[in-house]
């Protein structure tokens, strides 16, 4: 608006300028400067603000978003991928994202601790997770508006007497390095083994090897799918709902404007409704 108001006024003055050299009788060559000067002032007004919402990424024309596809239903590896060999809800998320911007979206997977640090590196743009928004985490990155809320649940097998979050405290507990599950155990002060893929964790509770995994709830329905003997335990008054966002390097105001403007409107219309409920169906029915 202020562009806008300070372009305006430079054309009313060298209209007044116009004016007073018409009185003197210089009035063509007065009209001809004056409408050169107001067309490169406004010329300059326009550059600057379309250089202002610029997108600057690391590898022009590419968004690069960081994943940990180990998430399943939000982002895992698949033979025929939306990207690549990569799909899931954030990776669809993430391809329409930068197309309507008009970019192409790339993925570089990784271990989950990592992808704060690859953002402040320079080696992603943007970082698209299942990523809870905690204080901890709002030091090292800027979030943009949550896209997706879920809870923390405990994956048990079916016989077990772990019935809410207090039966933990004499058990094995296995989480995920990193992720919102082993935030909340360090929190309840119960110690854990801490693995760095879901299935891994998932694996030791099958064979015997620990009582309970601690995961989002819609990962968790996927191991439940996939592994026969399993159930969820949920406990609303221990687990707390959070929300997911897209990270991107702390001061990026341009890239987070982009995004955010993105997700507001993907929310407002339906679409990561809409994704998330493909992919949990395609979840509960493998």
């Amino acid at each position: 608006m202020k562009k806008v108001t300070k372009t305006a006024a430079l054309v009313l003055a060298m209209a007044m300028a116009v004016s007073a050299l018409t009185a003197c009788g210089g009035a063509d060559k007065a009209a001809e400067t004056a409408n050169t000067e107001a067309a490169g002032a406004a010329g300059t007004e326009n550059a600057d603000a379309g250089q202002s919402s610029a997108v600057t990424t690391k590898t022009e024309g590419v968004l690069t978003f960081g994943t940990n596809a180990e998430f399943p239903p939000f982002e895992f590896v698949a033979g025929n991928g939306v990207i690549d060999q990569y799909d899931g809800i954030d990776i669809a998320i993430a391809k329409q994202i930068a197309e309507e911007n008009g970019m192409t979206a790339a993925i570089e997977n990784m271990e989950f601790p990592s992808l704060l640090i690859a953002l402040e590196n320079g080696q992603i743009d943007a970082a698209i997770a299942g990523m809870t928004v905690t204080e901890d985490r709002k030091e090292s990155a800027d979030f943009t508006i949550p896209y997706y809320t879920a809870t923390q649940v405990m994956i048990v097998k079916e016989d077990s007497d772990i019935a809410a979050a207090a039966d933990m405290a004499d058990k094995k507990i296995c989480v995920i390095e990193g992720y919102t599950g082993e935030i909340c155990v360090q929190d309840m002060g119960y110690p854990y083994e801490a693995f760095k893929k879901g299935t891994e964790a998932v694996m030791e509770l099958v064979n015997g090897k620990c009582d309970v995994v601690v995961i989002d709830s819609a990962t968790a329905q996927k191991y439940i799918n996939d592994n026969e003997g399993l159930k969820i335990v949920e406990d609303a008054s221990a687990f707390e709902s959070e929300e997911y966002a897209i990270a991107v390097k702390k001061g990026n105001t341009e890239l987070l404007d982009m995004l955010n403007k993105a997700i507001e409107a993907k929310l407002a219309d339906g679409t990561i409704s809409e994704l998330a409920a493909k992919y949990t169906e395609e979840v509960t029915a493998e």
